[in-house]
């Protein structure tokens, strides 16, 4: 009996003694458990060797000449300074500096040209034409083309319904007095008159002659249509006579004619022919143009 009771008080001092250790451990605040703090770094390679400082510091500031302090400005006359340590700058340069060869030209100012019947873009100078605003040479004006001798522009002057039909020739009415002076001007050589019968054709070759133009007059009728035609052909194939100016008095004999060349001569289908000489008198209206275009019709059946 006293056997089995010193068992149980010597293991419940021991589960005493275990119970106070515990609890001496919760008192403890160096072994007290922390599960919620990280473990401390246990490499040397982490942490800077001892001595070696973190931060450079601030580079001190050279003493100023004299002493004192370099933080603070001096007061008074700068110290003097012993020039023979330092020599003055060399200032020995070129009188005129050539340009390297690769160096670019300054970029030339372009201004717009004018627009048509505006007034220039560029201000010219006095005594200095072609120089814009900028001081730079402008553009040269190009000149205006010369018309020729023989062009509308210069002819139209007395020959009412004119008009140049190819090279060589031209056709209208007849001429005022100041007509044959223009085509004296033109360097024109012959007019040809296509006149109705009984035409009066005196005064206009006085006055072509006295002008120096060689004056040829051609009847033209219906029924005379074929020889009016074959001596204009004739007439159109001589190169030593050209320039020609063809006339009459109102258009419908000359047109005809035309037509008829066109047909013959160039060999133009009616169509063609027709657009070719209506601007020269061509027409199908009165009397005397229905009459042409019947005899035309029957000369050229027969050709």
């Amino acid at each position: 009996m006293i056997r089995r009771t010193m068992i149980a008080a010597t293991i419940a001092g021991v589960v005493f003694a275990s119970g106070c250790r515990q609890r001496c451990c919760l008192n403890d605040p160096g072994r007290r458990p922390n599960p919620y703090r990280p473990q401390a770094p246990n490499s040397p390679f982490l942490l800077p060797p001892a001595g070696v400082p973190t931060t450079p510091g601030p580079t001190p500031l050279p003493p100023p000449p004299g002493g004192g302090n370099p933080f603070i400005p001096g007061v008074g006359p700068a110290p003097v300074v012993d020039p023979r340590n330092y020599p003055p700058p060399s200032f020995d340069l070129p009188p005129n500096p050539s340009p390297s060869p690769s160096a670019k030209p300054a970029p030339e100012v372009l201004l717009p040209d004018p627009l048509p019947g505006s007034g220039p873009s560029r201000s010219s100078l006095p005594l200095n034409p072609g120089i814009g605003v900028l001081g730079t040479p402008g553009r040269p004006q190009a000149a205006e083309p010369k018309l020729a001798a023989n062009s509308p522009a210069t002819i139209a002057t007395g020959l009412p319904g004119f008009v140049r039909v190819k090279d060589g020739f031209a056709s209208g009415r007849k001429p005022a007095l100041e007509g044959f002076d223009t085509l004296k001007r033109a360097n024109y050589r012959t007019v040809v008159y296509m006149h109705a019968v009984g035409a009066d054709t005196s005064a206009a070759k006085d006055v072509a002659e006295k002008r120096g133009l060689k004056f040829v007059p051609i009847e033209t009728t219906p029924e005379k249509l074929a020889d009016a035609v074959t001596q204009f052909n004739a007439l159109a194939a001589d190169k030593a006579v050209r320039p020609v100016y063809v006339f009459d008095d109102d258009g419908v004999r000359a047109g005809t004619v035309w037509f008829v060349h066109f047909r013959t001569s160039e060999a133009m289908n009616d169509d063609a022919a027709r657009i070719r000489a209506t601007p020269l008198g061509l027409t199908d209206q009165g009397d005397e143009a229905k009459a042409f275009a019947v005899a035309t019709q029957r000369y050229l059946e027969t050709r």
